[in-house]
């Protein structure tokens, strides 16, 4: 999974953490920001993720905001972790905004020997 997968994935785990909605239908989206994303914006966003995924400061963040369309958002790394297996891992905090809504979400992601960053879907990670 490269990294542009990855964050929209992440993107999309936002919504439907932030929701709180079933999924019998589609209109829990209206309740997250993304739902009112362009394309811009969501390229914005994976921009600011990767900036800070690919920097060497451990607790590093980034805001974005669209002036277009007046949507924002912060995405900060809440440290080094290492995963079971080896893996260099961080929690990446997202937090967007668009609309007046808000939402925010905090993903454990580890790299890969390829050097892309998946989510850690059920590794147990240890602070750096």
């Amino acid at each position: 999974m490269n990294t542009r997968v990855l964050l929209s994935a992440l993107a999309m785990s936002t919504v439907l953490l932030s929701s709180g909605a079933s999924a019998a239908g589609l209109g829990f989206l209206k309740n997250s920001p993304l739902y009112y994303f362009t394309q811009a914006d969501m390229k914005l966003m994976n921009e600011a993720a990767r900036a800070v995924l690919d920097a060497p400061e451990p607790h590093g963040q980034r805001e974005w905001k669209n002036p277009k369309t007046g949507y924002s958002g912060k995405v900060e790394s809440l440290g080094n972790f290492r995963s079971a297996d080896g893996e260099t891992c961080r929690k990446l905090k997202l937090w967007n905004q668009a609309k007046g809504i808000e939402s925010e979400s905090v993903f454990p992601v580890c790299k890969t020997e390829k050097g892309d960053w998946q989510l850690a879907s059920g590794k147990e990670l240890t602070k750096v």
